[in-house]
């Protein structure tokens, strides 16, 4: 497991998640135990009894309702995917589909009317973000976009 976010592990018994994406045998599943490993933590989670089952789950994403989450967890920062993101300069530039997580910032992978853009989760980039109405405002940095 390698998380995204910097959470003590341990507290994580219990929760539920959810894989995404789904696979045949388990789309939901807890939490049931959490210990050290040597590339990280090493999670235990219901109906993963063999090997066939871990390997599936291997490359997923498990996810969690924020109510669910411990105390403690409601400064996790808000999910990016599916945001809109709209340049000031050349209007929509499409929706979030992935993030990036790097060790300096987080990169969004926008898919729209340009193609493919990466953009730079930085406060140069980000002008404001809107969780209601789920609006990203930009400025673009040159040569962000093919043909800049």
């Amino acid at each position: 497991m390698k998380p995204l976010v910097d959470l003590p592990s341990h507290s994580l018994e219990g929760l539920t998640v959810y894989v995404v994406p789904p696979i045949a045998t388990l789309r939901e599943t807890t939490v049931v135990g959490v210990r050290p490993g040597p590339k990280g933590p090493l999670f235990e989670l219901d109906g993963v009894a063999d090997i066939a089952t871990a390997r599936s789950v291997c490359g997923t994403t498990l996810i969690a309702r924020r109510g669910d989450l411990p105390v403690g967890f409601e400064d996790i920062e808000p999910d990016a995917i599916g945001l809109e993101v709209i340049d000031e300069n050349r209007g929509t530039i499409g929706i979030v589909g992935d993030v990036i997580v790097t060790g300096a910032n987080d990169v969004w992978v926008v898919e729209g009317a340009f193609g493919q853009v990466l953009i730079p989760v930085i406060d140069d980039v980000i002008i404001s973000i809107d969780e209601d109405e789920r609006i990203a405002r930009i400025a673009l940095l040159p040569g962000l976009i093919d043909g800049d």
